[in-house]
């Protein structure tokens, strides 16, 4: 008995399409966003004409099926409704993140600037001038907003950036906030997309639920970190580059090269991704079948094109970020030299091929045999086993020789104590790097999913060659990071590590285990095998839902609040933020700005404001006050929440007061509470002599904390 058809045909081949189609345009338009971003004409009529182009260009690379069956077109239905519905409920609660605490604060606030200019070189506009008074007098602040010359840098590569202000030109400000919800939207579908090819049209369904419903997933694309496009170049990569292997067609392989190769413009280690995806690339297609010239020629062209993109991802941070790149300069000079031997190496052994030295992959594949493919599955396995048992018989420390070890140390001897933990600062909980995917997963499914990748290495090595390419994509950077994270370990920060392809990676595993064992027992002798196998497969995707749900709320009987809930599900994130900046903006509009002591709002007050702004650190007398105001024709306001650091005129009311609301900073789970912020601001105009002349709450129509201040004009001295 035949399925009955959703839709008619040729209908019905396009919704099959359809999800990774909306991947296809996505990784379009970020890349012609981060090009021309990259050249400083990050604009409405360059970037989404070149998105079109590029569509257009590779759109067959995306294949819609001859004959679509009704339980294709269910799964792509399924998936893509409800990655649309995900992205509007986290857009409706994407973070307000426009202070710089963290990286969403630059990356968000960069896109907002991206908006209405073509580069992220914001002009000082005699900050730089004013600054010169005093050495506690920045015209810019440390790390996230760096002076080059006469313009502020802000930190970190630019592609999500670009791509998130296009959501600003649909949008305004509440566009760019939503854009990144989008993105991850998009980055279930690839794992939806990638587990199809893997699992089939329904059982995929489970790992992209496992995902989508992850409190990290969710909690990393609210914000605008850079992890949820990750995912999807790297994912999309491995999806092209497996169908250009396996079809023997160029163009997918190409597309996928370009893809991984343009983490770079997302990441400044895009090249430990994009290294291991190549590896992948090229061992299976020296694995494949066919001709030898053929397959050489495509290798060559996936590490030309993968090193030339990657390249001028890398030229592109430099240019738009140096003093980043500068203060990295060790640990990014070691990663392109080690991405540099590594390319040589696949290159000049690509070449040798035309000699036979392909046979050292196909050699080995006859030589392991069946036998030896379970022995790389299996050592697979127990390396990721020992991982994952370190906190048995280890406790990981990190030094204290240097600044940043210190500084990092006093930050987790702040958050041990608040939660009421053993002091010791100099622990990195390095050794609970499995178990930090546990918080998001649960253990069942990290087991799964270490199965699965083992289950996928003998795949590779047996007879599916192109199953090395997820590996590449998936075991270098995880089996880095799970050695030594090099992060401060607060959850959600550190999980950020595994975000873009371990989460995906051991979910897409899990299932293949999961199915795999359903099969299994379905080979069973006994009554009814096939019934066993259905019922097998039920639970197990049941499970994919259930087990990550379970994460988004925590039972502790005994404590103040025996049940709480995952604030990164429940509270949007620096909510407050985009009000508080909207009224401190509005305080004197078209004035230069003096931020004294708040290094946080630097940058947000010189996006969001548009003026020139300088940063005191401490307090200044009247004198230096005036000789700041000197350098612009027009007096500049003011503002603190330090009122004791200058000379007013009259006592200072409470022009601004509002709260931000953050999840808590919590090691070893994830975060189930949440601190708020307060915050009241004081205004004044620069007078002549230096001292302030206080804008009161009445002279802003109203706003602010007015109890108790009388009416006056804005001052104009």
């Amino acid at each position: 008995m035949t399925e009955a058809p959703l839709a008619p045909a040729p209908r019905r081949a396009r919704l099959v399409a359809l999800p990774e189609r909306l991947v296809h345009l996505l990784v379009c338009l970020a890349l012609a966003a981060g090009a021309w971003v990259s050249v400083g004409l990050h604009l409405p009529w360059t970037v989404l004409p070149t998105a079109g182009l590029l569509a257009a260009a590779t759109w067959r690379i995306v294949p819609r099926p001859v004959r679509a069956t009704a339980a294709q077109a269910r799964g792509a239905l399924v998936a893509t409704a409800g990655a649309a519905l995900w992205a509007v409920a986290n857009g409706i609660m994407s973070a307000e993140y426009l202070i710089v605490v963290r990286d969403p604060g630059f990356l968000t606030l960069s896109g907002m600037w991206l908006v209405d200019h073509p580069h992220t070189d914001i002009p000082a506009l005699g900050a730089p001038e004013a600054a010169a008074v005093s050495g506690t007098v920045l015209p810019d602040a440390s790390q996230a907003w760096n002076l080059l010359g006469d313009a502020v840098q802000p930190q970190g590569a630019k592609m999500l950036p670009a791509l998130i202000a296009v959501g600003g030109w649909v949008g305004g400000d509440r566009g760019v906030l939503v854009a990144n919800a989008v993105v991850g939207a998009v980055g279930v579908l690839v794992v939806y997309v990638l587990a199809r090819r893997l699992l089939g049209p329904m059982a995929a369904l489970a790992p992209a639920a496992a995902v989508a419903l992850s409190v990290g997933h969710i909690g990393l694309s609210r914000p605008a970190y850079t992890e949820p496009l990750t995912l999807v170049l790297a994912l999309a990569s491995v999806v092209w580059l497996w169908r250009g292997v396996a079809d023997r067609r160029l163009s997918p392989v190409l597309l996928g090269a370009a893809t991984s190769g343009a983490i770079a413009f997302i990441r400044i280690d895009g090249a430990a991704l994009a290294v291991g995806i190549l590896a992948g690339a090229v061992l299976a297609l020296a694995l494949a079948d066919g001709p030898r010239t053929r397959r050489a020629g495509h290798a060559l062209a996936v590490t030309a094109t993968q090193a030339a993109v990657l390249a001028a991802g890398y030229a592109s941070a430099w240019r738009w970020s140096e003093a980043y790149v500068e203060r990295l300069g060790d640990q990014t000079r070691l990663l392109m030299l080690g991405y540099g031997a590594v390319t040589a190496a696949i290159a000049l052994w690509i070449l040798l091929w035309l000699a036979g030295a392909d046979r050292l992959a196909t050699g080995a594949r006859r030589v392991l045999g069946r036998r030896g493919a379970i022995a790389v599955g299996g050592t697979l396995i127990a390396g990721l086993a020992v991982l994952a048992s370190r906190p048995l018989w280890w406790v990981s420390h990190r030094g204290t020789e240097s600044s940043v070890d210190r500084f990092t140390n006093t930050v987790v001897e702040s958050f041990q104590r608040a939660q009421g933990l053993e002091v010791d600062p100099t622990r990195t909980y390095a050794e609970h790097t499995v178990a930090w995917l546990s918080y998001y997963l649960t253990w069942p499914l990290v087991i799964l999913g270490i199965l699965g990748l083992g289950l996928g290495a003998y795949r590779a090595v047996r007879r599916e060659g192109e199953w090395a390419i997820l590996l590449g994509a998936v075991l270098p950077t995880s089996l880095l990071y799970f050695w030594n994270p090099e992060v401060v370990p607060d959850q959600l920060w550190a999980f950020r590590r595994f975000e873009a392809v371990t989460l995906p990676g051991l979910a897409i595993g899990a299932a293949v285990a999961a199915w795999w064992i359903a099969a299994r027992l379905g080979d069973r002798p006994g009554p009814r095998p096939g019934e066993r196998e259905r019922t097998a497969r039920r639970v197990a995707a049941a499970s994919f839902v259930v087990l990550p749900l379970s994460t988004w709320v925590a039972v502790n009987p005994g404590e103040a609040h025996p049940i709480s809930a995952a604030t990164p599900v429940f509270v949007r994130e620096m909510g407050g933020a985009r009000d508080q900046l909207a009224d401190l903006c509005a305080v004197a509009p078209d004035r230069p700005i003096i931020l004294a002591g708040t290094s946080s709002h630097f940058g947000s007050l010189r996006v969001m404001c548009d003026q020139p702004t300088v940063l005191a650190l401490a307090s200044l007398s009247p004198a230096q006050v005036a000789q700041i105001a000197s350098a612009w024709d027009t007096a500049p306001v003011l503002l603190t929440r330090n009122a004791d650091w200058f000379e007013w005129t009259a006592e200072p009311p409470v022009i601004q007061r509002s709260t931000v609301r953050q999840a808590s900073y919590t090691l070893q789970a994830i975060p189930h509470t949440y601190f708020d912020r307060d915050y009241a601001w004081v205004a004044g105009i620069v007078g002549d002599d230096g001292r302030l002349v206080p804008v009161t709450p009445a002279a802003l129509g109203g706003a602010g904390d007015a109890a108790g201040d009388a009416a006056v004009d804005v001052p104009n001295p």
